[in-house]
């Protein structure tokens, strides 16, 4: 028998709390790392996106790491067959998009017995999640299921968090390192806005949303847009807002 009291429960939307906690904790300090601050928004839109992805089985949000399907099928109720695939978007280096659906032949092995697959024990990456939640194919689980637009330069920024920030994060080799502070302000809050949107706006999370969650979002979101004011202020003081956003 398990003694609850005895253990911690841990799940994505608790770690996510937990995100936005180390957040705010940075940014009441007198001088705060923006670094710190981006890795944990990157970190909460990286769970955010698997949370609106997982469905029952995580289908969605697993796969072996060297599957790289080009196009993808789908069928959404009694609709037509539509199919999608993997495009390039301008000025990015690795992220990537799926193409607008278009009308296509049904599955051949949709006539064979119906098997339903097992999920991998590989999280997909961030640059697959990131396509997915655009796509009806993935997003639609719910009649109020909707997905989450990113347009291209926002793709670029959010590609700059993840290799800039994020990699440099988990792989430092020790140098020196410099980025500009309003660079990580405005890649923070984009990425907490689209976990936002994730979270409360996309439909596909219905229950479990921990208490309180929502104001803290906004609380985070309301210090940064003060931060980044700030720093715009400082930028043109000493006339240098053709040096920043250089993602």
């Amino acid at each position: 028998m398990i003694i609850m009291e005895l253990c911690e429960k841990i799940d994505n939307l608790i770690l996510l709390q937990n995100n936005l906690a180390h957040i705010e904790s940075e940014l009441v300090l007198k001088e705060p790392s923006y670094f710190r601050i981006a890795r944990e928004s990157h970190q909460s839109l990286y769970r955010s996106m698997v949370e609106a992805l997982k469905g029952s089985a995580n289908l969605s949000i697993t796969g072996r790491p060297n599957d790289k399907k080009r196009s993808v099928k789908y069928q959404v109720g009694d609709k037509p067959w539509l199919e999608i695939h993997r495009i390039k978007i301008a000025n990015c280096n690795h992220a990537w998009k799926y193409s607008d659906p278009s009308p296509c032949d049904e599955p051949l092995q949709i006539h064979r017995r119906f098997k339903v697959p097992k999920s991998e024990n590989y999280l997909i990456s961030f640059y697959d999640l990131l396509a997915k939640i655009q796509t009806e194919c993935f997003m639609h689980r719910y009649v109020m299921s909707k997905s989450i637009q990113v347009s291209n330069d926002e793709m670029k920024l959010l590609e700059w968090l993840h290799e800039a920030v994020r990699n440099e994060f988990e792989h430092f080799i020790p140098k020196l390192y410099s980025v500009f502070i309003l660079d990580l302000i405005k890649s923070s809050l984009f990425a907490l806005q689209l976990s936002y949107r994730l979270i409360f706006e996309s439909g596909n999370i219905i229950i479990d949303i921990p208490k309180h969650l929502s104001e803290t979002f906004r609380r985070v979101e309301k210090s940064l847009n003060i931060k980044e004011k700030g720093y715009i202020n400082l930028c043109e003081k000493h006339d240098k807002s053709n040096n920043i956003m250089r993602w």
